[in-house]
C-alpha cells in the first residue's frame, strides 16, 4: 500500500498493489487508518502487508488485518 495524490499536493488517497503481481488491487479514496480497516477486514485471505512507514498504514493494518 501507498499513498498518492490525485491533484498535485492537495488530495492524497491510498492504492493497494498485489506484490507478487505487481497488479492495483484497489484504490480507497483517502488515506484514513478507518478505511483501510474496512477495506482490510473484507478481505480475510490477506496474510502480509507491504506498507510505507506512515502512521495510518500501520494503524490501519494492525486494526483490518492482525
Amino acid at each position: 500500500m501507498d499513498e498518492y495524490a490525485q491533484r498535485k499536493g492537495r488530495v492524497y488517497a491510498t492504492v493497494l498493489v498485489d506484490v507478487e503481481t505487481r497488479r492495483p488491487v484497489g484504490l480507497l479514496p483517502d488515506r484514513e487508518a478507518d478505511t483501510l480497516t474496512a477495506w482490510l477486514a473484507e478481505r480475510p485471505g490477506i496474510a502480509i502487508v507491504c506498507r510505507d512507514r506512515v502512521p495510518f498504514f500501520a494503524e490501519g493494518a494492525a486494526r483490518g488485518a492482525p
